[in-house]
């Protein structure tokens, strides 16, 4: 949300050569898997809704932290391998939009008129970075990048037991740094150092094979850090490169 596109590069190896075929081909193949997974971030995104509007938070708030782990191997893949494709950035773009906007919104609940405004509010403020927010600096986010806010609510919901003072609380909180004009750096989770690779591994492992509780602990822990300490922290490999 909020990112700018990777710029494509175009003709690898010698024109007409068998490396340009091979290389399209491995392009073409990429792309399919990016592709896919961004497609099953939107479906885990709509099962989300479908567990909210069953009052199943739980469920719904499991499903939005999986999808958070799922975006950043998305972002690794694109960024890494410099996939360019406008059908897998629409599609992208509508998986952002149903899970980390309508599906987060949801955990609200719409039971009253403040979750209810709080809901709409902050489906706008992701539609809004999605439409119109800019970074303006190519290593940085403008805002805070929706998939953590998504994260933060889905870890309180998990925590607090879809407590809805709580999380309108949070929510309010959300939307402010998701607004506001303050550069967050690319986390690069799976591009740089190990220790960052180590806490995206983590962070599998503690939602497939751990308590929800432990999970909903270690997700908030992590979005938290990068709101708090993002340079500190998750910018460290952006700054050192842009020193050499």
């Amino acid at each position: 949300v909020g990112k700018e596109p990777t710029p494509c590069i175009l003709g690898h190896g010698a024109p007409g050569g068998h490396d340009q075929s091979h290389s399209q081909i491995n392009d073409i193949s990429w792309k399919e898997v990016t592709n896919t997974l961004s497609l099953a971030n939107m479906v885990l995104g709509l099962f989300s809704i479908i567990f909210s509007f069953s009052r199943k938070r739980q469920c719904a708030s499991w499903m939005l932290l999986v999808s958070f782990l799922l975006d950043m191997a998305v972002r690794a893949m694109t960024s890494h391998l410099n996939i360019c494709s406008k059908l897998g950035a629409e599609l992208n773009a509508f998986a952002i939009f149903t899970t980390f906007g309508l599906a987060s919104a949801l955990l609200l609940g719409l039971d009253g008129l403040l979750s209810g405004t709080l809901a709409i509010i902050c489906v706008s403020a992701a539609a809004f970075r999605l439409c119109f927010y800019s970074p303006g600096v190519p290593s940085t986010y403008r805002g805070l990048p929706c998939p953590y806010a998504s994260s933060i609510l889905a870890s309180t919901s998990l925590l607090t037991k879809g407590n809805t003072f709580i999380l309108c609380c949070m929510a309010s909180l959300m939307i402010l740094f998701m607004m506001d004009r303050s550069y967050y750096p690319h986390d690069k989770i799976l591009e740089s150092e190990n220790w960052k690779t180590l806490v995206y591994i983590g962070g599998v492992v503690m939602l497939f094979f751990s308590l929800l509780s432990l999970s909903a602990c270690y997700c908030l822990v992590w979005s938290l850090s990068y709101i708090f300490f993002p340079n500190a922290l998750w910018g460290k490999a952006a700054r050192l490169s842009s020193q050499h």
